[in-house]
Protein backbone atom coordinates (compact mmCIF):
# COMPACT_ATOMS: atom_id res chain seq x y z
CA UNK A 1 0.00 0.00 0.00
CA UNK A 2 1.55 3.65 -1.34
CA UNK A 3 0.60 6.53 0.94
CA UNK A 4 -0.02 9.71 0.41
CA UNK A 5 2.45 12.48 0.98
CA UNK A 6 -0.42 14.75 2.51
CA UNK A 7 -3.78 14.93 3.40
CA UNK A 8 -6.72 16.56 1.66
CA UNK A 9 -6.62 19.93 3.66
CA UNK A 10 -2.90 19.59 3.41
CA UNK A 11 -3.32 19.78 -0.30
CA UNK A 12 -5.20 22.83 -0.35
CA UNK A 13 -3.13 23.89 1.86
CA UNK A 14 -0.55 23.54 -1.00
CA UNK A 15 -2.14 25.18 -3.87
CA UNK A 16 -2.14 28.04 -1.72
CA UNK A 17 0.84 28.38 -0.71
CA UNK A 18 2.09 27.88 -4.34
CA UNK A 19 -0.01 29.91 -5.90
CA UNK A 20 1.46 32.91 -3.79
CA UNK A 21 5.04 31.27 -3.81
CA UNK A 22 4.76 31.19 -7.43
CA UNK A 23 3.87 35.03 -7.98
CA UNK A 24 6.67 35.91 -6.18
CA UNK A 25 9.54 33.67 -7.28
CA UNK A 26 9.59 31.57 -4.11
CA UNK A 27 9.82 27.52 -4.32
CA UNK A 28 7.39 25.38 -1.62
CA UNK A 29 8.17 22.41 -0.77
CA UNK A 30 5.83 19.71 1.64
CA UNK A 31 7.06 17.31 4.43
CA UNK A 32 10.51 18.57 4.78
CA UNK A 33 12.75 17.23 7.45
CA UNK A 34 12.88 19.90 10.09
CA UNK A 35 16.93 18.82 10.85
CA UNK A 36 17.23 19.58 7.20
CA UNK A 37 16.21 22.86 7.50
CA UNK A 38 17.39 23.83 11.22
CA UNK A 39 21.24 23.23 12.32
CA UNK A 40 20.74 21.21 15.74
CA UNK A 41 23.64 20.85 16.37
CA UNK A 42 25.01 24.44 16.15
CA UNK A 43 22.27 25.46 18.39
CA UNK A 44 23.37 23.06 21.00
CA UNK A 45 19.77 21.34 21.15
CA UNK A 46 20.13 17.54 23.25
CA UNK A 47 18.04 15.01 25.05
CA UNK A 48 14.10 15.25 23.62
CA UNK A 49 14.49 18.28 22.25
CA UNK A 50 16.72 16.74 20.05
CA UNK A 51 15.48 13.45 19.54
CA UNK A 52 12.27 15.48 18.29
CA UNK A 53 13.69 17.85 16.11
CA UNK A 54 15.29 14.50 14.54
CA UNK A 55 12.01 12.86 13.87
CA UNK A 56 9.58 16.27 12.66
CA UNK A 57 9.19 17.21 9.75
CA UNK A 58 7.61 20.89 8.57
CA UNK A 59 4.30 20.55 6.74
CA UNK A 60 5.61 23.29 4.15
CA UNK A 61 8.63 24.53 3.76
CA UNK A 62 8.95 28.01 1.93
CA UNK A 63 12.55 29.16 -0.28
CA UNK A 64 13.85 31.58 -2.00
CA UNK A 65 16.37 30.99 -4.88
CA UNK A 66 15.06 27.23 -4.80
CA UNK A 67 16.93 26.00 -2.24
CA UNK A 68 17.14 28.25 1.00
CA UNK A 69 14.97 27.74 3.50
CA UNK A 70 12.76 30.91 4.47
CA UNK A 71 10.00 29.95 6.26
CA UNK A 72 8.06 27.23 7.30
CA UNK A 73 3.75 27.17 6.96
CA UNK A 74 2.51 24.48 9.79
CA UNK A 75 -1.25 23.33 8.97
CA UNK A 76 -2.92 22.30 12.18
CA UNK A 77 -5.60 20.63 11.95
CA UNK A 78 -8.27 19.42 14.26
CA UNK A 79 -6.13 16.73 15.76
CA UNK A 80 -3.51 19.79 17.08
CA UNK A 81 -5.97 20.26 19.95
CA UNK A 82 -5.01 17.00 21.77
CA UNK A 83 -2.33 17.05 24.49
CA UNK A 84 0.15 15.32 22.85
CA UNK A 85 0.21 17.67 19.95
CA UNK A 86 0.13 20.69 21.05
CA UNK A 87 3.51 19.08 23.09
CA UNK A 88 4.91 18.39 20.12
CA UNK A 89 3.87 21.62 18.09
CA UNK A 90 5.60 23.70 21.24
CA UNK A 91 8.78 21.90 20.62
CA UNK A 92 8.60 22.82 17.39
CA UNK A 93 7.85 26.24 17.77
CA UNK A 94 10.67 26.50 20.13
CA UNK A 95 13.71 24.65 18.10
CA UNK A 96 12.06 27.27 15.48
CA UNK A 97 12.79 30.19 17.82
CA UNK A 98 16.13 29.39 18.67
CA UNK A 99 17.18 29.00 15.19
CA UNK A 100 15.26 32.34 14.40
CA UNK A 101 13.12 30.81 11.91
CA UNK A 102 9.69 31.90 10.93
CA UNK A 103 6.60 29.42 11.10
CA UNK A 104 3.16 30.26 9.98
CA UNK A 105 0.34 28.21 11.84
CA UNK A 106 -2.88 28.04 9.57
CA UNK A 107 -6.21 26.41 9.59
CA UNK A 108 -8.61 25.38 7.46
CA UNK A 109 -9.92 29.37 7.98
CA UNK A 110 -6.52 30.52 6.56
CA UNK A 111 -7.32 28.86 3.01
CA UNK A 112 -11.07 30.45 1.98
CA UNK A 113 -11.30 33.39 0.66
CA UNK A 114 -14.24 34.68 3.42
CA UNK A 115 -12.65 38.15 3.70
CA UNK A 116 -12.10 39.66 0.33
CA UNK A 117 -10.64 38.45 -3.32
CA UNK A 118 -7.93 36.19 -1.54
CA UNK A 119 -7.33 33.44 1.35
CA UNK A 120 -5.75 34.99 4.66
CA UNK A 121 -2.92 32.72 4.00
CA UNK A 122 -2.51 34.74 0.81
CA UNK A 123 -2.82 37.95 1.91
CA UNK A 124 -0.24 36.79 5.08
CA UNK A 125 2.46 35.83 2.30
CA UNK A 126 1.96 38.29 0.05
CA UNK A 127 2.36 41.23 2.59
CA UNK A 128 5.52 39.87 3.78
CA UNK A 129 6.87 39.86 0.28
CA UNK A 130 5.72 43.41 0.28
CA UNK A 131 7.24 44.09 3.53
CA UNK A 132 10.44 42.54 2.64
CA UNK A 133 10.78 44.98 -0.83
CA UNK A 134 9.63 47.82 1.67
CA UNK A 135 12.72 47.32 4.23
CA UNK A 136 14.61 46.73 1.33
CA UNK A 137 13.53 49.97 -0.69
CA UNK A 138 13.87 51.63 2.94
CA UNK A 139 17.60 50.71 3.20
CA UNK A 140 18.26 51.65 -0.01
CA UNK A 141 17.07 55.09 0.53
CA UNK A 142 14.27 55.11 -1.49
CA UNK A 143 11.94 55.36 1.37
CA UNK A 144 12.44 57.51 4.13
CA UNK A 145 13.49 55.82 7.12
CA UNK A 146 10.68 57.19 9.18
CA UNK A 147 7.82 55.87 6.71
CA UNK A 148 5.93 53.12 8.35
CA UNK A 149 4.93 50.13 6.45
CA UNK A 150 0.95 49.61 5.37
CA UNK A 151 -0.32 47.01 3.84
CA UNK A 152 -3.62 49.05 3.36
CA UNK A 153 -1.92 51.95 1.59
CA UNK A 154 -0.83 49.42 -1.07
CA UNK A 155 -2.49 49.98 -4.42
CA UNK A 156 -2.92 48.48 -7.43
CA UNK A 157 -2.60 50.62 -10.86
CA UNK A 158 -4.17 48.12 -13.30
CA UNK A 159 -8.04 49.12 -13.71
CA UNK A 160 -8.65 45.29 -14.21
CA UNK A 161 -7.49 44.21 -10.63
CA UNK A 162 -9.04 45.38 -6.96
CA UNK A 163 -7.50 49.15 -5.83
CA UNK A 164 -5.90 48.45 -2.60
CA UNK A 165 -6.62 44.22 -2.86
CA UNK A 166 -4.66 44.49 0.86
CA UNK A 167 -7.32 46.19 2.43
CA UNK A 168 -9.82 44.19 2.43
CA UNK A 169 -11.90 45.66 4.84
CA UNK A 170 -12.06 48.85 2.83
CA UNK A 171 -15.76 47.63 0.94
CA UNK A 172 -16.92 46.79 4.55
CA UNK A 173 -16.38 50.05 5.98
CA UNK A 174 -18.13 52.02 2.71
CA UNK A 175 -20.91 49.76 3.02
CA UNK A 176 -21.29 50.76 6.47
CA UNK A 177 -20.93 54.60 5.96
CA UNK A 178 -23.44 53.98 3.03
CA UNK A 179 -25.88 52.99 5.92
CA UNK A 180 -25.41 55.65 7.72
CA UNK A 181 -25.93 57.96 5.36
CA UNK A 182 -29.23 56.32 4.17
CA UNK A 183 -30.14 56.74 7.95
CA UNK A 184 -30.46 52.81 8.39
CA UNK A 185 -27.79 52.87 11.41
CA UNK A 186 -26.85 55.85 13.56
CA UNK A 187 -23.32 55.70 13.25
CA UNK A 188 -20.53 55.62 10.77
CA UNK A 189 -17.76 54.03 12.09
CA UNK A 190 -17.59 51.24 15.05
CA UNK A 191 -15.58 51.00 17.95
CA UNK A 192 -13.37 48.23 19.51
CA UNK A 193 -10.22 46.88 20.63
CA UNK A 194 -7.34 44.27 20.90
CA UNK A 195 -5.90 42.96 23.72
CA UNK A 196 -3.98 39.74 24.28
CA UNK A 197 -4.75 37.36 27.51
CA UNK A 198 -2.70 35.30 29.93
CA UNK A 199 -1.68 32.79 26.66
CA UNK A 200 -0.70 35.80 24.66
CA UNK A 201 -3.84 35.11 22.80
CA UNK A 202 -5.14 38.31 20.94
CA UNK A 203 -9.08 38.47 21.52
CA UNK A 204 -10.60 41.15 20.24
CA UNK A 205 -14.27 42.98 20.61
CA UNK A 206 -16.33 45.18 17.64
CA UNK A 207 -19.29 47.07 17.81
CA UNK A 208 -21.63 49.58 16.55
CA UNK A 209 -24.70 51.86 17.60
CA UNK A 210 -27.97 50.51 14.97
CA UNK A 211 -29.97 53.04 17.66
CA UNK A 212 -29.42 55.25 20.45
CA UNK A 213 -30.60 51.94 22.38
CA UNK A 214 -29.30 49.06 20.42
CA UNK A 215 -26.35 47.53 18.72
CA UNK A 216 -24.57 44.72 17.46
CA UNK A 217 -20.83 43.44 18.42
CA UNK A 218 -18.35 40.58 16.94
CA UNK A 219 -15.96 38.71 19.05
CA UNK A 220 -13.07 37.07 17.76
CA UNK A 221 -9.73 35.97 18.80
CA UNK A 222 -5.96 34.82 16.86
CA UNK A 223 -3.36 32.53 18.60
CA UNK A 224 0.26 33.96 18.53
CA UNK A 225 2.18 33.51 15.67
CA UNK A 226 6.27 33.01 15.28
CA UNK A 227 6.16 34.91 11.74
CA UNK A 228 7.42 38.92 11.58
CA UNK A 229 3.88 40.70 10.80
CA UNK A 230 1.63 42.50 12.74
CA UNK A 231 -1.06 40.19 13.29
CA UNK A 232 -2.71 42.89 15.33
CA UNK A 233 -3.78 44.72 11.79
CA UNK A 234 -5.07 41.33 10.68
CA UNK A 235 -7.48 40.78 13.20
CA UNK A 236 -8.74 44.51 12.96
CA UNK A 237 -9.58 43.65 9.46
CA UNK A 238 -11.19 40.53 10.42
CA UNK A 239 -13.08 42.41 13.31
CA UNK A 240 -14.09 44.96 10.84
CA UNK A 241 -15.55 42.49 8.00
CA UNK A 242 -17.32 40.39 10.32
CA UNK A 243 -19.55 43.22 12.13
CA UNK A 244 -20.22 44.31 8.83
CA UNK A 245 -21.74 40.93 7.87
CA UNK A 246 -23.40 40.66 11.31
CA UNK A 247 -25.23 44.31 10.20
CA UNK A 248 -26.19 43.10 7.18
CA UNK A 249 -27.34 39.88 8.90
CA UNK A 250 -29.32 42.11 10.81
CA UNK A 251 -30.81 43.81 8.12
CA UNK A 252 -32.10 40.84 6.64
CA UNK A 253 -33.60 39.58 9.84
CA UNK A 254 -31.47 36.84 10.54
CA UNK A 255 -30.04 38.11 14.33
CA UNK A 256 -31.45 40.03 16.94
CA UNK A 257 -29.81 43.21 17.89
CA UNK A 258 -28.56 44.09 21.37
CA UNK A 259 -28.93 46.16 23.81
CA UNK A 260 -25.99 49.06 24.41
CA UNK A 261 -25.67 48.59 27.61
CA UNK A 262 -24.85 44.72 27.05
CA UNK A 263 -22.33 45.65 24.89
CA UNK A 264 -20.49 48.18 27.00
CA UNK A 265 -21.18 45.44 30.01
CA UNK A 266 -19.03 42.65 27.47
CA UNK A 267 -16.34 45.20 26.35
CA UNK A 268 -15.59 46.17 30.12
CA UNK A 269 -15.30 42.43 31.24
CA UNK A 270 -12.97 42.06 28.22
CA UNK A 271 -10.67 44.97 28.96
CA UNK A 272 -10.41 43.97 32.95
CA UNK A 273 -9.43 40.74 31.81
CA UNK A 274 -6.34 41.57 29.05
CA UNK A 275 -3.78 43.77 28.30
CA UNK A 276 -5.38 45.78 26.09
CA UNK A 277 -2.91 46.38 22.74
CA UNK A 278 -4.55 48.57 20.40
CA UNK A 279 -8.04 50.65 20.80
CA UNK A 280 -10.30 52.99 18.51
CA UNK A 281 -14.10 53.84 19.23
CA UNK A 282 -16.50 56.22 17.54
CA UNK A 283 -17.97 59.07 19.47
CA UNK A 284 -20.93 57.83 21.15
CA UNK A 285 -20.51 54.20 20.24
CA UNK A 286 -17.87 54.25 23.41
CA UNK A 287 -19.31 53.51 26.49
CA UNK A 288 -19.56 56.83 28.51
CA UNK A 289 -17.86 55.62 31.52
CA UNK A 290 -14.67 53.99 30.17
CA UNK A 291 -13.44 55.92 26.91
CA UNK A 292 -11.56 53.86 25.33
CA UNK A 293 -10.73 56.23 22.17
Amino acid sequence: MVLRLVNRYEEVAHGEIKASADRWNLSVYPKVRLADVIDLDSLGVVGELKRYGLQAHFDFVVCRNQWEPDYAVEFDGRYHSMPVQIARDQKKNQLCALARFPILRINSKYLSPTFGSMSLLAWLMDVYELQLGFEEQQARGAIPPDEPFDPFFFMSVDPKDERFPYWFSAKPRIRLQQLHKRGTIIDWGSSGFIGYDGNDIMRGIEYIRLSEAMGTYVLTAMRPQQFPLCFSDLLDEILCVQLADRVFSWLRGEVAPTPLAEIYAIADRMRQSLTLGRAHGYGPAVAPERNSA
